[in-house]
């Protein structure tokens, strides 16, 4: 879209003015407090867009003022930033206002207020929307109690392939942040005392915007709304990250595993990482990670050093619902299933959430197509076939 410099500069200035009057100091100060943000001596590039009604020229300009007031609540809604940054000239203004505005990749502006859709089964993909995820309270217990206090303590969560983990991730950073009327009756998510102060990232090592060094610096960076250098290395990553920190911060990190066996990663990235977490952020950052084995295990598998790995001192291992969390799951269906099926339904997915989504949405199926008989029994066992060995014992 064609730029519009004096619109652009209109919502920056009421953006500032919101900041200043939230946080009780002057324009002066926020002016110099963004330009530091954007790596520059003071205010004077912030103050002379704004009195010569100009946008900025550069696009990592924008994204870069656009995520710190955002960081700060500077905006007042996302029709305000997206309009900022549409007329600034960025080419993606949807994705990039989505994203900080809470509904991509860090869910720490705004309450998850979607209208809740009719419950269904999901078969393959992760478990995203928190109504359709069910059991594991224990394990969140765990979890959450992990988080609380001073000091966040960092939690590794271990399972086989298709045992849930990445389902997991995602509930955790969402489900505090979610209003009652888009979950089912009876969820939990006071599971903290002051959930909006908590900032969340996720990271799957199989995005290939992760899987470079200076790619997983600047994503998150990026997604927690702190400044980003167009070229990052490790000691501007490590700069930045500490000076900027300052409310608890939880990085989910799927598939580990991966980055273990990718040479980007160094021993002095990893020694990076377990230095922010353990000494420059006085306790405000967590990390989670999920992997198919126990840290110690992954350290000897790849040679990577111990000292990253062992600062998970909660190793949880993830296993079947409880009975009556599979009850729950089966229960959901919006046509109730025999009881003959539903005692087959439980001893065949051995209650593992995988197979009893992929054994519920077949049966569902079978009654919505009127079948009478137990001919959806067999669609069902091969349907769970590439997922058997969660019934097998755990090594």
């Amino acid at each position: 879209m064609k730029r519009v410099d004096s619109k652009a500069s209109d919502l920056l200035l009421r953006a500032i003015d919101r900041i200043a009057y939230l946080d009780n100091k002057t324009k002066q100060i926020v002016y110099d407090e963004l330009g530091y943000a954007l790596g520059r001596q003071g205010g004077s590039a912030i103050q002379y867009w704004i009195y010569h009604r100009r946008a900025p020229s550069k696009l990592e300009d924008v994204e870069n003022l656009a995520r710190v007031i955002a960081r700060r609540n500077g905006w007042e809604n996302e029709v305000d930033l997206h309009a900022y940054l549409e007329y600034a000239g960025h080419p993606t203004p949807d994705h990039l206002s989505r994203q900080l505005m809470g509904s991509n990749d860090v869910d720490d502006e705004r309450l998850e207020s979607e209208v809740k859709p009719q419950s269904a089964f999901i078969v393959g993909p992760p478990i995203l929307q928190p109504h359709l995820f069910f059991g594991r309270a224990r394990e969140l217990r765990y979890i959450f109690n992990a988080l609380k206090g001073q000091t966040m303590q960092n939690v590794a969560i271990i399972g086989a392939q298709r045992s849930g983990k990445t389902s997991l991730l995602h509930y955790l950073r969402k489900i505090t942040r979610t209003t009652p009327s888009a979950l089912r009756p009876g969820q939990t998510t006071d599971w903290l005392a002051q959930p909006g102060q908590y900032h969340w990232l996720y990271i799957d090592f199989q995005d290939p915007r992760v899987c470079t060094r200076e790619g997983f610096m600047t994503f998150v960076l990026r997604a927690l709304g702190f400044p980003a250098p167009t070229s990052c290395d490790l000691v501007q990553f490590v700069d930045i990250f500490t000076r900027y920190l300052t409310q608890p911060t939880v990085i989910l990190l799927d598939e580990i595993q991966i980055a273990f066996t990718n040479p980007e990663f160094t021993q002095q990235f990893w020694w990076s990482l377990r230095s922010l977490v353990s000494n420059l952020t006085e306790g405000r950052l967590a990390l989670i990670l999920a992997a198919q084995r126990n840290p110690a295990l992954l350290a000897i598998d790849h040679g990577r050093p111990s000292p990253f790995l062992n600062i998970f001192g909660h190793n949880l291992t993830l296993g079947p619902l409880t009975p009556e969390e599979a009850f729950e799951l089966i229960g959901s269906s919006p046509t109730p299933f025999p009881s003959a099926d539903v005692d087959w339904i439980l001893q065949t997915s051995g209650r593992w959430p995988a197979l009893l989504q992929i054994l519920c949405s077949t049966r569902l199926v079978a009654l919505e197509e009127r079948t009478s008989s137990d001919a959806w029994k067999e669609d069902a066992l091969a349907n769970i076939m590439p997922y058997r060995h969660l019934l097998e014992p755990q090594s």
